[in-house]
């Protein structure tokens, strides 16, 4: 299945994927067969989208299956979709698995947009200290030396630690911006390659706060993902070889990995992950446990998911309130020491002239 060359910059975002796949549910439900839905779906999509279901359709009316046409572009499309997509077409239960999709994507979405919400204001704060660090850098600093300079006065411990950055930043202020921004490019980077992994994933992990944030978005992961894969039909160790890929963490994907030949072996999946207690809580391995004693592994899943979607929820939530004041009394102490350091000496020379 060859594809034309590909000229159209841009993904597939989150919203356009929902939508393709609810035209698809829509159509599949009313009656129409693959090859049709996928030409009501092509006419209402755009850019990316548009280019990727032309290929598809004509691969898909050259006789492939349709999840075979969408691994041609699966850099667009998450390993959890796609063999969902697979299991459906393969099962028989393409519809049902269509149903799935539409509430996972809703789902990510609706948390995506909680967590961002709860980031806004800590990240606009955060952004305000670096602006008023950069301003002062710019601005105050490089005409305090003149000032400060000529004044006979015994200068205070603040006003002097402020001429000294002064004459830091007059001396070398282009540098250190350069090299400033220059760390976090390079540090964002390096984090996203696949070598720093081990060390990056596991400072996440480890850190306090953040630490705890990252489990419990990974067990909800783990929880969500399960329950859609063995609801579909997929047998247990297929559908975790897919979450070692649907897992972002290198930790939690080594760990499932593992685990599988202890599942071929017979042993439950909660034993298997019962032996890592800093990355799966009691309450996950308790409920895991309980649904593959009562063969309700799915719904335990889906309980899981749940439990710990709305860890996530209260965490951001407290992570918030913490933030907040503590980023407000650091623009507070910038400004004071800032105020307090250049109005010190001005207060003193009134003084003597009095």
């Amino acid at each position: 299945m060859k594809q034309s060359k590909e000229i159209i910059i841009g993904g597939v975002s989150n919203k356009e994927l929902l939508l393709l796949v609810k035209q698809l549910y829509a159509a599949v439900k009313a009656g129409y067969n693959i090859a049709q839905a996928l030409e009501i779906a092509v006419g209402q999509a755009k850019g990316r989208l548009k280019f990727i279901l032309t290929q598809v359709i004509k691969d898909v009316g050259s006789g492939a299956y349709l999840h075979e046409a969408l691994t041609e572009h699966e850099k667009y499309f998450s390993p959890l979709f796609l063999n969902l997509i697979k299991t459906g077409e393969l099962s028989g239960s393409f519809q049902e698995n269509l149903e799935q999709l539409v509430l996972i994507i809703e789902k990510e979405q609706e948390f995506k947009h909680k967590i961002r919400s709860a980031m806004m204001y800590p990240m606009f704060i955060l952004v305000a200290v670096v602006g008023l660090g950069l301003a002062i850098g710019l601005f105050v600093l490089p005409n305090l030396l003149p000032l400060f300079g000529s004044l006979d006065v015994d200068l205070p411990l603040s006003t002097r630690i402020l001429m000294w950055f002064a004459r830091l930043f007059d001396a070398h202020g282009g540098k250190i911006f350069f090299l400033f921004f220059l760390f976090v490019f390079t540090l964002i980077v390096v984090s996203r390659m696949k070598f720093s992994r081990p060390v990056t994933h596991w400072l996440l992990v480890k850190t306090p706060l953040l630490g705890t944030l990252v489990r419990q978005l990974s067990m909800a992961r783990f929880g969500r993902s399960l329950a859609s894969l063995t609801r579909s039909g997929m047998p247990i160790d297929d559908s975790l070889n897919v979450m070692t890929t649907v897992l972002t963490n290198f930790y939690y994907q080594h760990i499932v990995r593992v685990s599988i030949p202890l599942i071929k072996k017979g042993q439950t999946l909660a034993g298997s992950l019962e032996k890592h207690p800093l990355f799966f809580d009691d309450i996950f391995i308790k409920l895991l446990a309980l649904g593959e004693a009562t063969a309700g592994l799915e719904e335990a899943c889906d309980n899981i998911a749940d439990y710990f979607e709305a860890e996530v929820d209260d965490a951001m939530r407290n992570l918030t309130i913490s933030l907040e004041p503590i980023l407000i009394i650091i623009v507070g102490l910038i400004v004071a020491f800032v105020a307090f350091s250049i109005l010190g000496p001005i207060y003193k020379i009134t003084g003597n002239i009095r």
